[in-house]
């Protein structure tokens, strides 16, 4: 016959046992759950530069949209606004490191649209996560370096960073400009190479937009041809071939983003996110973009309301998942480890009252 004393030890071993299988579900629910929130509201970040000259921050979470500025370039730039067409342009991010690179061009005689033109390829970097004041990565480039075009938007208005190496765009011109990047502590280009062509199509003059380059070695783009917006894609192999290649894949993209209403897009995304983002330059819109790769022209979204960004941006990085100049642990592990640990320390409190 079993006593009274071994009845209640049994009930409470039974009871211990069923608050153990609560305890681990809860734990692994709660994890669950703070993983999945995280996912859905993970941010990714995009920096800009603004006609202001300020290096902005963007940070998109859903349809949250937040803009912030970060720091003021022109007072780091010798003799900015004393010359025509002075413009900052071109943003390009390490994500391995966090280094920003951009470019200083300008005009330095009378007229606007013609004369000797000169780039200043610049970075602010980002030396074990303290970034130290921009400078310039060498020598100035002038026209006898680099095809002479119309500088009235910025001699090299589209930019990235890409495997090592600063790739730019000319104004209405059709020349891949490459920057190899060399240096630890204090970094420089290396030498400057021109792929002429780079569409391998009848179009020389690209105004307007913006490229990044996707891990999978892919250009992707905007640009204005016929006062309509335009996006393209094409590999970056065949972008340096000048010998030959393919015509680029380009899309119509302006039922979409009209020019006439929006102005050019400038292009973010890919870099540590699948995500891709255009920014319009004269509505200031927000737009995702999905299916970039596919058959047919993108599907584009617009994000939050009309004017969601305050600022015209002269051009735009790729995504970066933790803000910079200071990084951020990912939420996705620290939420979900942090539930986990909620889920235990039931566990232990329950397993102390019942051996009482």
């Amino acid at each position: 016959m079993i006593s009274k004393r071994q009845q209640s030890e049994k009930s409470i071993q039974a009871s211990a046992t069923r608050q153990t299988a609560t305890g681990l579900r809860l734990a692994l629910l709660l994890a669950a759950s703070s993983a999945a929130i995280s996912t859905v509201c993970a941010t990714d970040y995009i920096y800009g530069i603004g006609t202001d000259w300020n290096l902005y921050q963007i940070a998109i979470n859903g349809s949250t949209v937040t803009t912030t500025a970060k720091l003021n370039l022109s007072g780091y730039i010798p003799g900015f606004g004393t010359r025509n067409n002075d413009y900052l342009n071109g943003v390009g991010i390490d994500q391995s490191t966090g280094d920003i690179y951009f470019n200083y061009s300008y005009n330095n005689q009378s007229s606007t649209t013609s004369g000797t033109m000169t780039v200043v390829p610049y970075i602010y970097q980002n030396v074990n996560g303290s970034y130290k004041a921009p400078y310039a990565l060498g020598a100035p480039i002038t026209s006898a370096t680099l095809t002479p075009t119309d500088v009235g938007a910025g001699w090299l208005p589209r930019a990235t960073y890409y495997n090592g190496t600063y790739y730019a765009g000319l104004q209405q011109d059709d020349h891949l400009v490459l920057l190899p990047i060399s240096g630890t502590t204090t970094k420089s280009y290396t030498s400057v190479t021109q792929f002429s062509n780079w569409d391998h199509t009848s179009t020389t003059a690209m105004n307007g937009g913006d490229f990044v380059i996707g891990s999978n070695s892919t250009i992707y783009g905007s640009t204005v041809l016929s006062s309509v917006n335009q996006f393209y894609r094409q590999p970056l192999s065949n972008a340096t071939n000048s010998a030959s290649g393919s015509p680029w894949t380009i899309f119509n993209i302006d039922s979409s983003v009209p020019f006439n209403t929006q102005g050019s897009v400038q292009v973010a995304g890919l870099g540590q996110s699948s995500n891709m983002y255009l920014v319009s330059s004269t509505g200031k819109n927000l737009y995702s973009v999905s299916g970039y790769d596919n058959a047919t022209a993108p599907s584009i979204t617009q994000i939050g309301s009309n004017g969601v960004i305050p600022i015209t941006l002269t051009d735009l990085s790729i995504v970066v998942t933790a803000p910079l100049p200071v990084p951020e642990t990912s939420t996705v592990v620290g939420g979900a480890a942090a539930a986990i640990g909620v889920g235990l320390e039931w566990l232990r409190r329950n397993k102390r009252r019942n051996t009482k």
